[in-house]
């Protein structure tokens, strides 16, 4: 397994972007920047128990990933966060559960996350979402929910 980030980022074969916003967006996020567009982007409510216990995920559809993968994985967290006004984060196909958002038990499945007013973290590669300083960054975010 190599340490690049975009090797996480494949699901059957297809690599995809999931961004995870609290709640309902009042509008799309506009994820289209310098050129870059998805294929597809493909919306989920996940609700918990709770009917008021909303997440919305953008999974973001390529037949490649954007050659400058950072800048625009910053992108996507920036305009998530402005539509949602909540703090987001972008996550492994497969790791969002309701009782581990922004946990450190999730922390090496969540590879950005942005909190309002603040800079987009994303993690240089793999290796990053192993470190105890990895977990602090994405409890911290975890605990402006």
């Amino acid at each position: 397994m190599t340490a690049d980030l975009a090797s996480g980022l494949r699901f059957a074969a297809q690599p995809v972007v999931s961004v995870f916003v609290p709640g309902v967006p009042a509008e799309v996020p506009e994820f289209a920047d310098g050129g870059v567009v998805p294929l597809e982007v493909q919306t989920y409510s996940l609700e918990y128990d709770d009917p008021y216990a909303c997440v919305t995920e953008y999974d973001l559809v390529f037949d490649e990933l954007p050659p400058l993968l950072h800048r625009y994985l910053a992108h996507c967290l920036r305009v998530a966060c402005a539509a949602g006004d909540t703090v987001v984060w972008l996550g492994f196909e497969g790791s969002f559960h309701f009782d581990h958002i922004l946990s450190a038990a999730i922390a090496p499945q969540v590879y950005g996350v942005c909190a309002p007013g603040g800079e987009p973290v994303v993690a240089q590669d793999l290796t990053t979402l192993r470190t105890p300083e990895w977990r602090v960054v994405i409890t911290s975010h975890g605990s402006l929910l």
